[in-house]
């Protein structure tokens, strides 16, 4: 059993008991007042038959000698309906409140989910991010080892900053991440991709069709679907990387010299934020080029 269904039995349980003791105190009252009507009825009777002995009685009174007394089985029916209809109120309330409640807790218990699998993910974003840096410093650190270059100790310290940069920006995130998960910016889209490209230290020819496009989506889940699709780019890309805007998608698309295996962490994790935020993914590998589509409407 779950935390959740206990939660909900709990509350079940408890406004069932909390509805038995309001129609135990009720019931005790109504027989009570019950049983004062009986006795104001009948003693306005008594007076009304003594100024008129012909008097026609309601059929639920009848007089017996010099008594007067109700009959049991009207009792009885009224009792019976006023129970039949607190009960049914009752257990329509209950019901109520219960479907109320367990819809609350699954609300609740969705966004939690939600916020963990994003956090989840986003360590998984940031180790990936972190282990693309750490290949293209051992790249560099080789390159030293054979001919030691100003130009290439740039690219360390390049690197090293943006490990910095990406660690920082992961956790203020993680900071905010019950806003994050949920909030909307107006996004640049040509700028947001000319920031994540810039972090990227490479020699293949990159060409950048732009076009004026903003989005209304959260920005930090934008950008590391791009960060995913271009680093997928430029990791496997032989030469060159084509980047177009189109007025509701973004396509990359890199060509190869051959296919080469990877884990294939990185277009997971796209697909994993698209589908969480109602974006669309889709890749293929066509002849010498493989392309990445990524759909906003």
């Amino acid at each position: 059993m779950n935390f959740q269904l206990k939660i909900f039995l709990t509350f079940a349980i408890a406004v069932v008991l909390i509805f038995s003791v309001i129609n135990f105190i009720t019931i005790n009252f109504f027989k009570e007042q019950q049983h004062k009507y009986e006795e104001e009825i009948l003693s306005l009777y008594k007076e009304i038959l003594k100024q008129n002995k012909n008097y026609q009685l309601p059929y639920y009174i009848k007089a017996y000698e010099n008594e007067l007394f109700f009959e049991e089985s009207y009792i009885n029916d009224r009792f019976q309906r006023f129970s039949k209809t607190i009960l049914i109120w009752e257990v329509l309330l209950i019901l109520v409140l219960s479907y109320l409640f367990y819809k609350i807790l699954n609300i609740i218990s969705k966004k939690e989910q939600e916020e963990e699998d994003f956090l989840r993910f986003l360590f998984f974003v940031l180790s990936h991010k972190i282990g693309n840096f750490l290949s293209t410093l051992n790249t560099n650190i080789e390159i030293l080892r054979l001919k030691p270059e100003s130009r290439v100790l740039e690219r360390i310290q390049t690197s090293c900053n943006i490990i910095g940069a990406e660690l920082k920006k992961t956790m203020e995130t993680i900071k905010q991440l019950p806003k994050t998960s949920r909030s909307r910016q107006k996004i640049n889209l040509t700028e947001l991709i000319k920031n994540v490209n810039s972090k990227f230290a490479t020699d293949k020819k990159l060409l950048f069709s732009e076009r004026e496009v903003y989005l209304y989506k959260n920005s930090e889940v934008v950008e590391t679907i791009i960060f995913l699709l271009l680093d997928n780019a430029f990791r496997y890309a032989h030469s060159k990387i084509h980047i177009k805007i189109f007025r509701n998608a973004v396509a990359i698309k890199n060509d190869f010299k051959e296919i080469v295996k990877g884990s294939g962490l990185g277009l997971q994790i796209a697909e994993y934020l698209c589908k969480s935020n109602k974006l669309q993914l889709k890749y293929r590998a066509k002849g010498e080029h493989f392309i990445a589509v990524l759909i906003f409407n």
